[in-house]
C-alpha cells in the first residue's frame, strides 16, 4: 500500500468514501431497519456528509445498497441516492445459521442457547467466532444456500465497484452500504488478502467512514478507515 503522503499534490486524486450504515435492529423480527440509535447516527452522519460536500472541490454521487437500512440511512443525506444491487450485504444470520447446523467440521463451537436467544446481549461473542465461519465460507467449506458461493459474492460487489469507478471519472463518490461489502471492496483494491479482509469486517462501526483514493493512473490508497470522527459521543459507537 503506497502513502498518501508520497503522492499527495503530484497526482489528482478522487476520493470513494465507504460507508456502513447505521445500526440495525438487532435482536428483533427484523433486524433490516434502523434503531433509534441508528436515526440518531444518520443525522449526525448526514451533517458530516454535507460538510463534506460544501468543502469539496469536486460534485458528489451518491450511491447506496437496496437493503432498508441502506435506504433509511441514505434518506438522511440532502442528495439523491442511485441504488446498486452489488451493494447488498450477504445474510450474515444465514451463514450462521448453516455453520451451527454443523460446527464440528469447521472447528468452531457452537453458543449457548441464551447466546442463541439474545444475540444482542452476546454480541462479542458471535464477533468472536465469526471470522471462521467466514473463512470457512470462503474456503468451500460452509455450504449457505441463500448466501450462495463467496466468489459470487465477490464478483457481485467488485461489479458494483467498476460502477463507482467509472462515476469517479467525472465526482468523488459515498457508497453507504454494509460491512462484508466495504470489507470485500477495500482489501481487493487495496490489495489486501482475506485475513485483513475478515479482520476489517468485523471491526466496522456503524455509521463508519473508510476512504479510497484512486490516483490519475488508476491506482488506490488508503485514506482513513473505519473512521468516527464525526461521533463526538462514544456510546454511539456500535458494531451492530
Amino acid at each position: 500500500m503506497i502513502s498518501l503522503h508520497s503522492i499527495a499534490g503530484t497526482i489528482k486524486l478522487r476520493t470513494l468514501y465507504l460507508i456502513r450504515h447505521a445500526q440495525g435492529s438487532l435482536g428483533t423480527a427484523n433486524y433490516d431497519q434502523l434503531s433509534a440509535l441508528g436515526y440518531q447516527q444518520a443525522e449526525i452522519l448526514a451533517e458530516a456528509c454535507r460538510t463534506m460536500l460544501d468543502d469539496s472541490t469536486t460534485s458528489l454521487a451518491l450511491f447506496r445498497g437496496e437493503l432498508q437500512r441502506h435506504r433509511q440511512t441514505a434518506a438522511t443525506m440532502s442528495t439523491e441516492a442511485t441504488g446498486l444491487d452489488g451493494l447488498n450485504e450477504y445474510r450474515v444470520d444465514r451463514l450462521l445459521q448453516s455453520a451451527f447446523a454443523d460446527p464440528q467440521p469447521l472447528g468452531i463451537e457452537r453458543p449457548s442457547a441464551k447466546a442463541m436467544q439474545r444475540p444482542a446481549d452476546y454480541l462479542s461473542v458471535f464477533m468472536a467466532l465469526f471470522p471462521d465461519v467466514l473463512k470457512a465460507w470462503q474456503e468451500d467449506r460452509l455450504i449457505c444456500p441463500e448466501n450462495g458461493d463467496w466468489r459470487d459474492f465477490r464478483q457481485r460487489v467488485m461489479g458494483a465497484a467498476a460502477v463507482l469507478q467509472q462515476q469517479m471519472a467525472h465526482s468523488d463518490v459515498i457508497a453507504i452500504t454494509s460491512a462484508g461489502v466495504i470489507s470485500t471492496m477495500a482489501a481487493e483494491l487495496l490489495g489486501q488478502d482475506l485475513a485483513w479482509q475478515r479482520s476489517l469486517n468485523v471491526a466496522l462501526y456503524n455509521a463508519s467512514l473508510t476512504e479510497l483514493k484512486l490516483d490519475g493512473q488508476g491506482q488506490w490508497h488508503a485514506g482513513r478507515i473505519n473512521c468516527l470522527k464525526h461521533f463526538e459521543d462514544p456510546q454511539l459507537h456500535t458494531l451492530a
